[in-house]
């Protein structure tokens, strides 16, 4: 089943831009672009993150991206398997530079109690399956303080004391990218799963989760495969 898809081939690069997700989501829906390109900022003035939350990042400090995948093999229901796709694979691209992370449900590249990294995966159905997904990247390297008041925000120089080359930390995401995503298509969703559990940020302590809209306790026990939080709940 596994198909020659080349992540990163073509890169569309902008020094300024509104937001890479909505480029790319604008080109597929008047294109025809290749699987596998990459919209590629070092600025974005309207970036966003799950729930329509804002995020923000100063002009060349931050890899700004988005990915175009056509996941055709994979239905609607499974949408939240391009999350555990993406998070496995920036948290494999920063283990190659020696940063130890873990995943905070559902999509956030922690670092200990910092955040590192957001994700934002938009999804184009056709029928009961997925045509497109677009898969947004933003991933702070070399900042050395935050000014916005994020909530405990790090960086990849701060943590390592490290100033990056941007495009070389966008190339290693990229490889790792489609070494995960030949893996889906050739192993499936299940080995993937069971990764992205065992990598969940306080995954063995008892923790606050947000589950329709109520706050619960409890510890996680695992994912459904529309990526529901299992739990434990504290005091049962």
């Amino acid at each position: 089943m596994q198909r020659s898809i080349f992540i990163g081939r073509p890169t569309i690069t902008f020094d300024t831009i509104d937001s890479t997700n909505d480029y790319a989501i604008s080109l597929v829906s008047n294109s025809n672009p290749n699987e596998g390109t990459v919209i590629w900022a070092q600025y974005q003035s309207k970036g966003r993150g799950q729930i329509g939350s804002n995020w923000s990042a100063d002009p060349g400090v931050s890899l700004l991206m988005s990915v175009i995948l056509k996941p055709r093999f994979l239905m609607a229901y499974q949408q939240f398997t391009l999350n555990i796709l993406a998070s496995l694979a920036v948290r494999s691209a920063l283990a190659s530079y020696d940063i130890d992370t873990h995943i905070k449900w559902p999509n956030d590249i922690y670092i200990d109690r910092k955040k590192i990294c957001g994700i934002l995966i938009q999804n184009v159905l056709q029928g009961k399956g997925i045509k497109n997904a677009i898969l947004g990247i933003g991933l702070n390297v070399n900042q050395d303080h935050f000014d916005v008041p994020l909530p405990n925000p790090t960086s990849m120089r701060m943590v390592s004391g490290t100033v990056f080359d941007i495009a070389d930390v966008k190339s290693t995401v990229c490889i790792h990218l489609q070494e995960y995503y030949h893996r889906l298509m050739e192993d499936g969703f299940e080995l993937l799963k069971e990764e992205y559990v065992e990598l969940l940020y306080l995954k063995d302590e008892v923790s606050e989760y947000e589950i329709d809209e109520e706050v619960v306790k409890g510890k996680i026990l695992g994912i459904t495969d529309i990526g529901k939080l299992q739990l434990e709940m504290d005091g049962g």
